[in-house]
């Protein structure tokens, strides 16, 4: 694994406030993010499908239901029909992606620790050759569970609005917009990408923007 994946988030940031002077007077000013480390297992795959496009707050009310059912291991969905998963509140097609991507992880075409020897274009190009997963989720997936720290989710709504507040903007920025803004900021942009989730957070929390 590149030694780039085996980087702590705040000397990813250190690094990428010397290419980025916004990003090292936010961290300043906001801290650095937790470390939010996590597996790289269809359990964290399937986490990060059901957070598409719906709120933190309704991806956490599923993903409880589904551990609570003990739907989170392949073994035990697999010969499921998509029913069963929208019992605990998922849409039929993710209950359709959750399914499959299950059957490949049990019939070996989804190897998830062959994945974490793979460079980051590569494990992206495989995750999507899937039903159901698109940009956003390879990109958190190699985010969160596999540390790349350029892995770049710059469609999520949060970092638009979290990058609005970083860098001034009277608008928030497009996908296209935020790509733009993004590329100086390689290799570290899943960094970038953490500190503006952190953003996003304090200011929420705080009620208003700085």
């Amino acid at each position: 694994m590149s030694k780039k994946f085996q980087l702590k988030i705040s000397q990813a940031l250190d690094k990428l406030g010397k290419l980025d002077k916004d990003i090292k007077e936010a961290v300043k000013f906001y801290g650095y993010p937790d470390e939010r480390k996590m597996p790289a297992s269809f359990e964290t795959l399937t986490r990060i499908i059901i957070g598409q496009q719906i709120s933190r707050k309704v991806a956490e009310a599923i993903w409880t239901r589904l551990k609570k059912e003990n739907l989170t291991i392949t073994r035990n969905i697999i010969s499921f029909n998509p029913e069963k998963l929208m019992r605990v509140g998922l849409s039929r097609r993710k209950s359709e992606y959750i399914i499959g991507i299950a059957k490949a992880t049990t019939e070996g075409k989804l190897n998830f620790d062959e994945l974490t020897k793979k460079s980051g274009g590569k494990i992206k190009e495989q995750l999507t050759s899937f039903r159901g997963i698109g940009d956003w989720t390879a990109d958190n997936f190699r985010l969160f569970a596999l540390q790349d720290f350029d892995a770049w989710p710059g469609g999520d709504l949060a970092l638009q609005e979290a990058m609005k507040i970083l860098k001034k903007l009277t608008e928030r920025p497009s996908n296209i917009e935020m790509n733009r803004l993004s590329e100086p900021w390689s290799p570290y942009r899943g960094a970038g990408a953490l500190m503006l989730w952190h953003i996003y957070a304090k200011v929420k929390s705080n009620g208003k923007p700085i």
